[in-house]
């Protein structure tokens, strides 16, 4: 996809849920749907710094609070950052594991607590509207990077096995 496509996605995007198309709000946009994870208020404005552009960090949360509010983004805590990211909104239901390394997000599709919520439905007689599961953890590449560098000291000192 070119930039001049991207920018129109993202000028749709912003169209249909009813929001101003404005320039940090096209790249706030434009970011979420780069990373293919989850980035905090922080990683935005370090990307964008490092673009070239000057962000107001109170914007960019504002921008961001304002997607999730919107149906755009979802918010996510973090809980080895301690900080909350955001995600763009996955079409439907579903439910995500997210690596506390990298941050990326892969999105399961069937609910396994469909059967569990309408049990405690009628059990509790309170009347659900929803919920939402994420699991957190390391992925297999986060893993494999982890591993290397473990491996990195035994190899330099020669003590490899």
């Amino acid at each position: 996809m070119t930039e001049t496509e991207d920018m129109q996605l993202c000028e749709d995007l912003l169209h249909r849920h009813g929001l101003k198309n404005t320039r940090t709000r096209r790249e706030v946009l434009r970011l979420l749907r780069q990373c293919g994870g989850v980035l905090t208020a922080e990683d935005i404005s370090r990307t964008l710094v490092e673009e070239g552009k000057k962000p107001d960090f109170s914007t960019l949360y504002r921008i961001l609070e304002l997607f999730t509010e919107r149906g755009l983004a979802e918010k996510h805590y973090l809980p080895d950052l301690r900080k909350y990211g955001f995600s763009l909104k996955a079409a439907g239901h579903c439910h995500r594991l997210i690596c506390l390394k990298c941050h990326r997000v892969i999105e399961i599709d069937h609910c396994p607590l469909e059967s569990f919520e309408k049990e405690l439905s009628e059990k509790t007689r309170f009347t659900i509207t929803g919920h939402n599961l994420e699991w957190y953890g390391c992925c297999p590449d986060c893993q494999a990077a982890e591993a290397e560098k473990a491996a990195a000291p035994e190899r330099r000192s020669g003590k490899e096995k």
